[in-house]
């Protein structure tokens, strides 16, 4: 193994520049905990409210279920109104006979 003798000046500058490298270091290492701190608190706080959106997720999709039946309830009012259709025209014919009924009998009165 080789030793290299420092002169005392050389000696100073390495302990200098090692100090500095370990300062630098430091700062470097506390940002990194200070940033790691920050992505664990908001990994949790994303944590916590993505549990109280399945929650409400959940409730959302059990009130909208329904709503995949529109198109079968709409063919049903579909066919409802083609049937109801010829009943009011039924309903006219009988109200017009009813009335000439009411004004034969009423004396033109309803």
């Amino acid at each position: 193994m080789f030793l290299i003798e420092l002169t005392p000046n050389a000696e100073l500058a390495v302990k200098i520049a090692w100090s500095v490298g370990l300062i630098l270091a430091l700062i470097v290492t506390a940002i990194d905990v200070h940033l790691l701190i920050r992505v664990i608190k908001a990994a949790r706080k994303i944590d916590r409210l993505a549990g109280r959106t399945l929650t409400a997720a959940g409730g959302i999709a059990g009130n909208t279920s329904a709503l995949k039946n529109l198109t079968a309830t709409n063919e049903v009012a579909a066919a409802l109104i083609a049937g109801a259709t010829p009943i009011v025209s039924v309903a006219d014919a009988i109200d017009k006979k009813l009335s000439a009924v009411s004004t034969f009998f009423g004396g033109g009165k309803k």
